[in-house]
């Protein structure tokens, strides 16, 4: 078990109620990423989103990787910012748009000689090359918040309650896991049979069904898919090593996961 630097909160599960409306967004080449989905998001007047990016050329594409703790009591940090240039390719991403809009988006890419790769997307320094339009989901009624965590020395999204101010949509939760978390079994007593999980986070280490395995202290990961109460996900690790698959055996949260349940 990781030691963090603060005291444990003693609510290990947060969970709000929301409505989830499928949308598709138009983004912009030229601008930042983080400005494009901005800009599309207010247009549609949208505050609280997951997003998903697939297939889009990038003139540049920014990321980081897992890395070593820093030495001042948090058992993790962000290695250093890794760019690709023309060419790089987001395969799959995933992200979360919170409160004034705030990303925290993992993906796989390729860069411009189709090596695969994988980290924690920096939208600010990522640029598409072309106009590109995406899929998601719009929320109403709950959003991500990100601010000071005492647990993990780090700044954190964790969920809050918006005023509904749509009709429709399907029945759906913002959670949060804090570490230590078991993640597949946790979700699983969270989830109904026909439950969409998405999100994103990170592992004490990722085991996978196939005995490839990341170790720790840290590897983030996206969740791709599922097979009933079997999560398939991406992950990487401190040395950069890109596994997809399906989880088996305890996977426990390091810092966070941060996931959207569509209970429909």
């Amino acid at each position: 078990m990781l030691i963090h630097p603060g005291p444990a909160d003693r609510q290990r599960i947060q969970v709000v109620p929301c409505r989830a409306h499928p949308v598709r967004l138009r983004l912009r080449a030229g601008l930042p990423l983080d400005r494009a989905i901005a800009v599309a998001a207010r247009n549609a007047g949208i505050t609280a989103a997951w997003l998903m990016l697939e297939d889009l050329p990038c003139d540049r594409l920014s990321f980081v990787i897992p890395a070593p703790p820093p030495g001042d009591g948090r058992v993790a940090f962000y290695s250093d910012t890794r760019s690709l240039g023309t060419g790089a390719r987001i395969v799959t991403a995933g992200l979360h748009l919170g409160q004034s809009g705030a990303i925290h988006a993992h993906g796989l890419w390729t860069d411009a000689t189709g090596i695969l790769q994988m980290g924690h997307l920096r939208p600010e320094a990522t640029r598409l090359s072309r106009d590109a339009h995406i899929n998601g989901w719009h929320l109403d009624g709950a959003i991500f918040r990100r601010g000071p965590d005492a647990e993990t020395g780090f700044p954190l999204f964790r969920p809050r309650p918006l005023p509904r101010r749509l009709s429709g949509g399907l029945p759906a939760r913002l959670v949060r896991l804090r570490p230590h978390m078991d993640l597949v079994p946790t979700v699983n007593a969270l989830t109904r049979a026909r439950t969409r999980i998405l999100g994103l986070g990170s592992l004490i280490g990722t085991r996978l069904s196939s005995g490839d395995r990341l170790p720790g202290p840290a590897a983030e990961i996206l969740i791709l898919g599922q097979d009933g109460a079997r999560l398939r996900i991406a992950s990487v690790g401190q040395e950069g090593t890109v596994r997809q698959g399906v989880l088996s055996g305890s996977n426990m949260v390091c810092i966070t996961a941060e996931l959207l349940l569509i209970d429909a």
